[in-house]
């Protein structure tokens, strides 16, 4: 059996779709990333999954050099200055949905699933987590998500956790400069957010309780299946 065919029997009440299905195309894109060998050579051999939770990077100068990165800025975002970060763990529930105003590039150095929802859907800040659709990433496969598309951290799918590289434009997940009103879905720089009350992490943060329903798991691929 593949790695989809054995997380969609792990998860039962879970449609999960591959972002190869037409379904994906509403919510971004599969691509071909410039120097896609060399960013996967680099997630895998100089980054590493942490024991518990998740690690993220907003922006690691050990991908690429400006030359490199201007042409990933220049195909995909316009010429504006982009980071390129990562996001490694172990997460396994939908959690929070964030967007940015700008497109976010993933490669994905592991297996993962990712849920996604349209903003369109959002009503008076709040989102339901019926609206939400989940998509099978294969290791190794670049994909765009648009801006229009709310996302958040990835899902492992197996024990050992996930590895995503994560573009975005410069600045995108840094500090804010002004102060937030408890009902901002403003989080930081270019990056609106809202979570589910289960996600205790974000709500002790701050992040505007505005994901209701079940915060829906990824149960894990059963190891003597892989």
């Amino acid at each position: 059996m593949t790695t989809l065919s054995d997380l969609q029997h792990t998860n039962p009440d879970v449609t999960i779709k591959t972002v190869t299905d037409p379904e994906f195309s509403q919510f971004g894109q599969v691509i071909d990333l410039p120097f896609q060998a060399n960013l996967l050579n680099t997630l895998n051999t100089q980054t590493v999954i942490p024991a518990t939770g998740n690690q993220y990077a907003r922006n690691d100068p050990q991908f690429l050099n400006d030359t490199q990165r201007q042409q990933i800025a220049r195909n995909f975002y316009g010429e504006q200055p982009i980071e390129i970060g990562y996001c490694n763990g172990h997460s396994n529930q939908l959690n929070a949905f964030e967007f940015h105003n700008c497109s976010e590039l993933n490669l994905a150095a592991t297996d993962f699933v990712l849920f996604f929802a349209e903003r369109q859907n959002l009503v008076d800040k709040r989102l339901k987590s019926s609206k939400a659709h989940a998509f099978f990433i294969p290791q190794g496969t670049a994909i765009e998500v648009y801006p229009t598309t709310m996302h958040f951290a990835p899902c492992a799918v197996d024990s050992a956790g996930f590895k995503c590289l994560v573009v975005l434009t410069d600045g995108t997940n840094s500090p804010l400069a002004s102060k937030r009103k408890p009902d901002d879905l403003l989080f930081q720089r270019n990056k609106w957010l809202l979570t589910h009350p289960e996600n205790l992490r974000m709500v002790n943060n701050g992040a505007f309780v505005g994901l209701s329903g079940i915060n829906t798991t990824i149960n894990p691929v059963v190891e003597d299946r892989l």
